[in-house]
């Protein structure tokens, strides 16, 4: 590549070097206007105002003439320039230091300087460039400017035309960077108007009315998309008596020193519960503060907001800032309203039940709360109690393990022992009662773990072969990290089987089958309860693919040879065959029906016939299994 130059205009000659003429004859371009018949050298002509001052321009060009030429057009703009004869020389240049500018030759020794343009672009760099061809061609120029190029020009060029294009180059890069500029400066002062129009100025969460809008917003999302919502409202106990102590000043530096302890701690990250994300925090009016929980049911947004109240009985919220405690009320939709007004109003009487009950407490909303619109002191004392008793039970470990014999049809034996449990304290009648509480007071994994750990304190006894299923809450079955790091289980990850209960509930799949992967990597082996002939049901048993299936008892109950339940758990047996599942039939109670699932070929069968559930550990009546067929 040569060429040839004279004071006006750089020409190019076929494979001829390339040189800089003194002077140029005025008929040799007669089409560029009347010329001095002397003109100066290019170092000496004048050069345009410094418009590129501060700004660093890269030329590339195999050619040292044409750079030379170029750089020192540059420099009397203003640039600092850095010379370079390829595009791998150029690439190190830029990789070194940062550049505003780039003049670039299309043919290179190593490639097109165009490959060197779409690289820029893919790194999204804020260079201006001009490209130059001294074979152009309306192809290449095309591509150039749909690469994104400033200017495409042609050699040979007349140098003011080039200062020219040049400096306008110069000007819309700075343009561009100043509109850059202009839209952020007007994206974060609009990001200030909304938020004075959507924030609460003294604690920087959201406001009353934005929040409502953001509830009403979620409703209309869960309607469209079959998902649940939940929202919380809590209520700084005695806030009257703090801002008598400590003044409206100080009451107001609580609540703004409490503000930043929510946005600190309400983050799902922060929490020992699976939930889901997108939350809405704000100050709902007065000492009151509001959280929207998407796709959340009641029992974790009930988990959420006793893990919140725990946290901020203890916390130390500042200088000088008395400790404080809150009063919760939980209301999810749809299971209590189906309305964001009544989600709203549902939430608050449930706020008012807690600081009726005696403060420092959370209630989940039931109808029986409020009757005619007043809340119902005796159902607010009588759920207030169940709550107490189940702190209390937790507390004191008041639970006793019962356990009850899967057997093997084929072998006549045990297989494994289900482990159950029953509450000793009087507040309760039944496990279901305690586990409801627990739902509602948001103290399911604490519950869970605490009978867990009573209920495999025996597994020593069972001979080494044998199997203890361990029923477990959907909720904890979601929880990451949560069963697997329970220190009492531990050493008997092989030999637990863990079921989870209401499996038809779990709604995301794709997380189930991540925790079934974690717990099995865990060691433990996988049950699911109840399965019945609902959609949800069997869909469970196809994503989950678990070791053990437990078949509904109201599949079995009353079953008979020929009959709908029982052409229905034969294809369930044949999809388990086929999956290397292990079919369980629960509740058998007849000898009726223990010959009917037989006849089926049920592999494994539970129930009051062959033993009732009792302390460790119940031998089955196998007598009463009758002979294969």
């Amino acid at each position: 590549m040569s060429g040839s130059t004279a004071t006006g205009t750089i020409t190019r000659s076929a494979r001829a070097p390339m040189r800089i003429a003194a002077t140029v004859s005025r008929e040799a371009h007669p089409t560029h206007g009347s010329f001095p018949p002397t003109p100066p050298a290019i170092g000496s002509q004048p050069m345009p105002e410094s418009v590129a001052e501060g700004l660093r321009a890269l030329v590339v060009d195999d050619e040292e003439v044409v750079r030379s030429v170029v750089v020192e057009v540059l420099e009397g703009m203003g640039f600092a320039t850095g010379p370079a004869q390829s595009l791998a020389e150029a690439r190190q240049q830029m990789a070194a230091a940062g550049y505003d500018f780039l003049v670039v030759d299309k043919n290179l020794p190593d490639g097109s300087g165009l490959s060197l343009i779409r690289e820029f672009g893919a790194r999204n760099l804020d260079v201006q460039i001009v490209v130059m061809s001294g074979y152009a061609t309306l192809s290449s120029a095309v591509d150039a400017l749909q690469a994104g190029v400033a200017d495409y020009v042609v050699k040979p060029f007349d140098l003011a035309d080039f200062r020219a294009r040049l400096q306008r180059a110069v000007e819309g890069l700075k343009l561009r960077r100043a509109n850059r500029s202009l839209l952020s400066e007007l994206q974060t002062k609009n990001a200030i108007l909304e938020g004075l129009a959507t924030r609460d100025p003294l604690t920087g969460l959201d406001n009353h009315a934005s929040f409502q809008e953001s509830v009403r917003k979620e409703i209309a999302r869960g309607r469209r998309h079959g998902a649940s919502c939940a929202l919380v409202l809590a209520s700084v106990d005695r806030f009257r008596d703090i801002n008598k102590s400590l003044g409206f000043s100080g009451g107001d530096a609580l609540l703004r020193s409490l503000g930043g302890f929510l946005h600190r701690n309400c983050r799902v990250s922060d929490l020992p519960a699976y939930l889901g994300g997108g939350d809405v925090m704000a100050r709902f009016g007065g000492d009151t503060f509001a959280l929207l929980l998407p796709e959340t049911d009641r029992t974790g947004a009930a988990t959420r907001a006793e893990t919140l109240r725990r946290m901020l009985e203890g916390a130390e919220l500042g200088t000088g800032l008395p400790r404080i405690t809150v009063s919760i009320g939980v209301a999810s939709f749809p299971e209590h309203a189906q309305e964001a007004e009544a989600l709203i109003g549902a939430a608050f009487i449930s706020m008012e039940a807690a600081k009726q009950a005696g403060r420092n407490r959370l209630i989940c909303w039931s109808r029986e709360l409020s009757q005619g619109g007043r809340l119902d002191a005796a159902q607010v004392r009588h759920e207030a109690d169940k709550l107490g008793a189940l702190d209390r039970s937790i507390r004191e470990r008041a639970f006793r393990a019962v356990y009850q014999p899967i057997v093997d049809l084929a072998a006549r034996s045990e297989l494994a022992w289900e482990a159950l449990a029953r509450p000793t304290d009087p507040g309760f009648g039944s496990i279901v009662d305690a586990l409801g509480a627990a739902e509602r007071g948001g103290q399911v994994p604490a519950l869970g773990r605490v009978l867990r750990e009573i209920q495999v304190a025996a597994i020593g006894q069972l001979p080494a072969e044998k199997l203890l299923f361990l029923n477990v809450h959907p909720f904890e079955f979601l929880v990451a990290d949560g069963i697997e790091k329970e220190a009492a289980l531990q050493p008997w990850t092989k030999r637990i089987v863990l079921e989870l209960t209401e499996a038809a509930e779990v709604s995301n799949f794709e997380r189930a089958r991540d925790r079934v992967a974690a717990l099995r990597a865990a060691g433990f082996r996988i049950a699911v309860d109840d399965l019945g002939s609902g959609y949800s049901s069997l869909n469970s048993l196809a994503l989950l693919e678990p070791d053990f299936v437990k078949l509904d008892m109201a599949m079995v109950r009353g079953i008979s040879q020929g009959g709908r339940a029982a052409r229905l758990i034969k294809h369930i047996l044949e999809y388990c065959r086929g999956e290397g599942m292990r079919a369980i039939c629960e509740g058998i109670e007849t000898e009726e029906e223990l010959r009917v699932v037989q006849e089926l070929g049920v592999p494994l069968v539970q129930g009051y016939l062959l033993a009732h559930p009792g302390p460790a550990f119940p031998r089955a009546a196998v007598a009463r299994i009758g002979p294969a067929r």
